[in-house]
């Protein structure tokens, strides 16, 4: 197993138990001490956990760090995943930004023909060019590891493009206020929404009843809203203009 492997099984169980005894994690994965050790300093380094003698537990930050979201509502996500690629059409402009719910588009968009798309998430870009798909990766700096890109760079070049439609997500929506934790994504994520025809925005049910500082937009902007939970009729009722689409069991 590689060390990125074994650190995203470490991140599996945090993300499960959120703190956990090194001896717990050398019998799950079945490595040495030494190389789980060397894994938890990689990502201790990276802030994202939190050290003490014999264990370890995750980083209390307000940001939930994205390879900690990778690993969460996999399931709600793929079926997420594929209610939002329905709505791509062949030829399609398509805008993707670089968060894990809208990744999980990639593993949907291979039998459309002729689509183009432009991301600033550098894993799904590879995924992407690697099944045949004209894709543009924004570039920019690198926010988070493994691949998500933000910074002016990023803005110029979605900027540069027009899309049919977009994907996006955020870490939190309520009463038809989208919020992120962070200023960093937000002007990209208004590019996106201003040069877009068509607007999806990807909201787990985990997001749901979520404030944070950051307000992105409200439905009035957005053409689909696609959760794995159905909302109220008092929501859906006074955004007549925006369909919402339930991947969820009913």
């Amino acid at each position: 197993m590689y060390q990125s492997e074994r650190i995203d099984e470490i991140l599996k169980i945090l993300n499960k138990y959120h703190y956990v005894t090194v001896d717990y994690l050398v019998e799950k994965i079945r490595y040495s001490p030494a190389s789980i050790r060397r894994d938890l300093t990689v990502l201790e380094k990276q802030g994202l956990v939190k050290r003490s003698y014999g264990g370890v537990e995750i980083k209390k930050e307000s940001y939930t760090p994205f390879r900690f979201r990778q690993h969460s509502m996999k399931l709600e996500k793929n079926s997420i995943a594929v209610k939002a690629a329905e709505l791509v059409r062949d030829n399609d402009t398509v805008f993707i930004d670089a968060s894990s719910s809208a990744q999980y588009l990639g593993h949907f968009l291979a039998c459309k023909k002729n689509i183009t798309v432009i991301t600033n998430n550098m894993v799904l870009a590879s995924h992407l060019n690697g099944n045949g798909i004209d894709t543009y990766c924004t570039g920019g700096h690198i926010f988070e590891h493994p691949g998500v890109l933000a910074g002016e760079i990023t803005n110029r070049t979605f900027s540069m493009f027009h899309a049919d439609i977009m994907f996006f997500s955020a870490s939190g929506f309520d009463d038809g206020i989208i919020y992120e934790s962070t200023e960093r994504f937000l002007q990209h994520h208004r590019i996106m929404i201003d040069n877009s025809d068509r607007r999806v925005f990807l909201c787990g049910s985990d997001k749901i009843g979520i404030k944070n500082k950051v307000i992105v937009s409200n439905l009035d902007e957005i053409d689909f809203f696609i959760s794995d939970v159905s909302l109220s009729e008092d929501i859906t009722q006074k955004y007549k203009n925006t369909e919402f689409i339930c991947a969820g069991k009913k």
